[in-house]
């Protein structure tokens, strides 16, 4: 077991570099926190979350993070000093709280699952379009992930079920 870092915040959601290196934290404080794999706190993305994270992913390449609130996803560039690329109340359209994100292999689509059951594919070029799965799960979605092709999106909820989406018709119909 490593050492507990002690927060001012309650922590919500947390991910962590492919490196090890960097460790980000949603809070209850609406803020992202990151930190070094030693713990030391380096920056505070403060003006993005409207409401408490939830979720947090970094992209395979680890140069954007996802982060989940009550309702909004937003996207930060890592390289470019947490800057925002997709803003609060740009992909706003979950009910409930966001559970679970996730990138596809090659970083072209966040999936965000919540609380009110749906599951959204947002994509990072046509920022104005979305697929929805509405009742993608009673009581919730609690896991996402993408399979290797992209193609194929996994979720987990609340209902006990594991499913299995194969959004390749959505994604060309939706995205182009």
């Amino acid at each position: 077991v490593g050492d507990l870092v002690a927060t001012s915040y309650t922590p919500q959601a947390v991910c962590v570099s492919s490196d090890g290196a960097t460790i980000y934290a949603g809070g209850d404080d609406n803020k992202i926190y990151v930190y070094d794999a030693a713990g030391k706190e380096k920056h505070v993305i403060a003006d993005g979350q409207l409401k408490p994270v939830h979720s947090l992913a970094l992209s395979n390449n680890g140069k954007m993070l996802a982060a989940g609130d009550t309702r909004d996803v937003c996207v930060y560039d890592v390289s470019d000093g947490y800057k925002p690329l997709i803003g609060k109340s740009k992909w706003c359209f979950h009910l409930q709280k966001i559970t679970c994100l996730s990138w596809s292999p090659d970083d072209k689509y966040v999936a965000s699952g919540g609380s009110d059951d749906s599951i959204y594919v947002w994509c990072l070029e046509k920022k104005m379009k979305r697929i929805h799965y509405q009742y993608a799960h009673r009581g919730g979605v609690v896991g996402l992930s993408f399979k290797k092709d992209g193609l194929k999106l996994v979720s987990a909820g609340m209902d006990s079920c594991v499913v299995e989406f194969d959004i390749s018709k959505d994604v060309a119909a939706k995205f182009g």
